[in-house]
């Protein structure tokens, strides 16, 4: 397990956690950050927004089974990039919501 960390303890309040880049949904086209790949150190956590994954088995596009992720990137993207290619398998960042936005019954 290989971690990119961050210069802070605490951002916007809230705790910083280690999340596994494979649990996270982000925006895979973005080009990796320049600053991460010239060695400089990561300043703030990459945001997350924490999802209820649904216990009903849902289809996507053509049919495809639709595949849920419990977190997803709010702000990060480029830093995920950089993490991927330097060889990190975790990344630092910051839960923005604490709570469920879906109640399944």
């Amino acid at each position: 397990m290989k971690i990119l960390k961050c210069n802070v303890s605490e951002f916007k309040g809230k705790k910083i956690k280690t999340f596994k880049i494979s649990d996270l949904t982000y925006i895979k086209s973005m080009k990796p950050l320049k600053e991460l790949l010239d060695g400089e150190d990561m300043i703030f956590p990459v945001e997350v927004y924490k999802h209820q994954i649904s216990p009903i088995h849902r289809m996507g596009a053509n049919g495809q089974p639709y595949i849920e992720k419990q977190f997803s990137l709010h702000k990060g993207s480029q830093r995920i990039q950089a993490a991927i290619q330097l060889g990190y398998t975790h990344i630092e960042g910051i839960i923005l919501n604490d709570w469920n936005f879906y109640i399944w019954k």
